[in-house]
């Protein structure tokens, strides 16, 4: 019978994988400063899509932080990595009917560091409204994305911006509408 050591932890991995996560937020900074350089760069790097995961992450965690709710705090960061993965995907299939050719992950990998912008909803009771700038200016890095990665011009990058957030607008404008109909009806009724 062989018995096997266990396995120690390897110090030098972990120093090593600090520095890449110092590495990578360099790199954010670099994609929200638009190097587009920096952009392309990141997209063809494939240890990039944890970081990318992680950032993301981090900013559903900001957002339940600056507005003090436990509950968002734990599902903020698993909630934030699904619409991230949606909003991505409806960028990629919209990026390729406008005549863009990009894959989901090369698309995913620098708007998941530019996600560290997000971040600043972590801010007590100003996050909520710098969230909304943040928001503002990462549809002008996805703009710079989709240019870069995607090779689109940038009036096709505009407009499948515009589209996708037209889209979330009426969706969240229908759903309102919806909600408070049943409300009104609901009062009405009672």
């Amino acid at each position: 019978m062989i018995i096997q050591e266990p396995t120690r932890p390897n110090p030098a991995a972990w120093y090593r994988a600090g520095f890449a996560s110092i590495n990578y937020l360099q790199k954010s900074l670099q994609i929200l400063q638009l190097n587009v350089q920096t952009f392309r760069n990141v997209a063809q790097d494939e240890e990039a899509f944890f970081p990318a995961l992680l950032f993301f992450a981090v900013s559903g965690l900001a957002s339940g932080m600056g507005q003090f709710n436990i509950k968002m705090m734990v599902i903020g960061p698993i909630l934030a990595i699904v619409f991230s993965l949606m909003f991505v995907g409806l960028l990629k299939v919209l990026a390729n009917c406008f005549g863009g050719t990009v894959k989901f992950l090369e698309l995913y990998r620098p708007l998941g560091l530019a996600a560290s912008l997000l971040w600043v909803q972590a801010l007590p009771f100003l996050g909520p409204l710098l969230g909304i700038f943040a928001f503002v200016y990462f549809a002008v890095v996805a703009n710079v994305a989709l240019g870069s990665v995607a090779g689109l011009s940038p009036a096709r990058a505009v407009a499948v911006i515009s589209l996708l957030v037209g889209a979330v607008l009426f969706l969240f404008l229908f759903f309102f509408a919806i909600a408070g109909s049943v409300i009104i009806m609901k009062t009405l009724l009672s």
